[in-house]
C-alpha cells in the first residue's frame, strides 16, 4: 500500500498540519529570547581562542568564530509542551516519557552551561531512560528481517518504595541501550550548522508517515508536533548559526528513540532509516576504544574523547565546505529514508534491510576513499613544498659560502 495515498493521512493532514504549526510557531517566536537567556547565565559555546588549552577537544572542534549560545532546545521543549496542550495529546504520552524528558532538559541546560563531565552526562542519560523502563515502556518484541523476536525471556515483580515495577529481560536492558545509543548518536551528528535539526526532522517525518499508515494518529500528532518544535529553531541555527539547539540534540535522540518504540511497528524500516547516524555512531565508537583501550573498562568516558572520526569530520577533509556537508548528509539520509519507505511497501524486511546495508556502507566506503585521496594529495603537496623550501635553504646556504670564500 501507497503510504502517501493511505486514507489516514488524507483524513488527518490539516490536523497534522496545525499541530505542526502551533509549535512551530512558538519555538520560533521563543528562540531570540532563549538566546538572550543563554548568554546571561553563560550557556554559550566558545570560540577555540577562547577555550582552554588543555581542553580534549580543542584541535578537533569546527570551531566558530565568536561565542554562540545553546540551549535552542529550551524553546523545542517549550514548543513541545505547549503543542501537546492544545491539541490534547499530553495525556497520549506515557508519563516515564514526559518525565524522561524533563530529565533530560534539566541535564542538558547543565551541560550547555557548565559543560559536565561524561560520567555524569552518561548517568543523567541513564536515569532518563530509567524512568521510561520504570514506568512500563520497553521494547518487549520486535518485526526485524520479516521475523518476531521476542525480549521477555523472564519476568519479576519488583517492589520499589510501594511502587510495583515490572522487571523484564532482557527487554529492559535492550531497551536502555536503545534510547542511550540514539541519544547519543544524534548528539555527535551535529558537527555542522543545521545539521542536527535536519536529520532529526527527516527521521521524525519518516517514522511520521509509518506511525500514520497504522493509523495511530494520537502518536502522528505528536510527532509533527516534535518536527514543528525543530523547525522553529533552525532558522536560528542555519549556517551561519546564531543559536545551537544543545540539549536539543539529546532531545531530538531521545524522542526518536521514543517515537520508534510507541509505534511498535516496522522496525527494520526505522534502523534503515536511522541507518546514517547509526552506523556512524558505532565508528566513532570503534576508532575511540582502537586508540583508547582503557575505555574498555570505563565507558562512559568516551562521551569525553574529541576526535576526527565524525562523518561530518571526514566530508570536510576530503575538502567540502560546513554548508556542502550539511547538503550531502542531508542527501543521504533522504536517501535512506526513501529506501525505507519505497522498499517496504514492495519487498519483504530482508530486502529492505540488504539494500539499506548496502547503501549505507557504499556512501561510507565512497566518502573514506575520498578522504585518502585528498589526504594522500595534501601530503604530496606538503612534501613538495618541503623540498622546494630544503631547495631554497641549499641555494641561500651556498651563496652565503661564496661571499665567504670570496671575502
Amino acid at each position: 500500500m501507497n503510504i502517501f495515498q493511505n486514507q489516514y493521512l488524507i483524513q488527518n493532514l490539516t490536523s497534522l498540519l496545525v499541530a505542526g504549526l502551533i509549535s512551530f510557531t512558538v519555538a520560533f517566536l521563543l528562540t531570540p529570547w532563549i538566546g538572550r537567556l543563554a548568554r546571561a547565565i553563560g550557556a554559550v559555546d566558545l570560540p577555540q581562542s577562547l577555550r582552554s588549552k588543555t581542553e580534549r577537544s580543542l584541535n578537533t572542534r569546527i570551531g566558530n568564530k565568536v561565542a554562540i549560545p545553546r540551549l535552542g532546545g529550551v524553546a523545542m521543549f517549550v514548543a513541545i509542551i505547549v503543542g501537546l496542550l492544545i491539541t490534547g495529546n499530553l495525556a497520549f504520552l506515557p508519563k516515564g516519557v514526559v518525565l524522561g524528558a524533563l530529565i533530560i532538559l534539566i541535564l542538558g541546560i547543565l551541560d550547555d552551561t557548565f559543560e559536565l563531565d561524561g560520567k555524569v552526562q552518561l548517568l543523567g542519560q541513564a536515569l532518563a531512560a530509567g524512568v521510561v523502563i520504570f514506568t512500563g515502556t520497553s521494547i518487549t518484541e520486535i518485526n526485524l528481517l520479516g521475523h518476531t523476536l521476542s525480549f521477555n525471556l523472564f519476568s519479576a515483580t519488583i517492589d520499589v518504595l510501594g511502587y510495583v515495577y515490572n522487571f523484564i529481560f532482557p527487554a529492559d536492558i535492550i531497551t536502555l541501550l536503545w534510547i542511550l545509543g540514539l541519544m547519543n548518536v544524534i548528539n555527535w551528528v551535529g558537527g555542522v550548522d543545521g545539521l542536527t535539526g535536519s536529520i532529526s526532522t527527516i527521521a521524525a517525518a519518516t517514522m511520521l508517515l509509518f506511525v500514520v499508515a497504522a493509523g495511530n494518529i494520537p502518536l502522528a500528532i505528536i510527532i509533527a508536533i516534535h518536527i514543528g518544535a525543530i523547525q522553529g529553531v533552525f532558522p536560528f541555527n542555519y549556517n551561519p548559526a546564531k543559536i545551537y539547539y544543545g540539549v536539543g540534540d539529546y532531545l531530538n535522540g531521545y524522542l526518536l528513540a521514543i517515537f520508534a518504540i510507541l509505534s511498535g511497528t516496522r522496525w527494520t524500516a526505522t534502523i534503515i532509516l536511522l541507518g546514517m547516524p547509526i552506523i556512524d555512531g558505532l565508528l566513532v565508537v570503534y576508532m575511540r576504544i582502537k586508540a583508547n583501550p582503557k575505555l574498555i573498562k570505563k565507558p562512559w568516558e568516551i562521551l569525553q574523547i574529541g576526535d576526527t572520526s565524525h562523518l561530518h569530520h571526514r566530508l570536510i577533509a576530503v575538502g567540502y565546505s560546513r554548508k556542502t556537508v550539511l547538503m550531502i548528509e542531508v542527501a543521504i539520509m533522504l536517501v535512506l529514508c526513501s529506501i525505507a519507505i519505497y522498499f517496504s511497501n514492495i519487498r519483504d524486511d530482508v530486502s529492505t534491510f540488504a539494500i539499506g546495508l548496502i547503501a549505507i556502507f557504499v556512501i561510507f566506503a565512497v566518502i573514506n576513499f575520498l578522504k585518502s585521496k585528498n589526504e594522500k594529495k595534501q601530503h604530496e603537496i606538503e612534501a613538495r613544498n618541503q623540498k622546494i623550501k630544503d631547495d631554497e635553504d641549499n641555494v641561500v646556504q651556498g651563496e652565503v659560502v661564496t661571499v665567504y670564500q670570496d671575502s
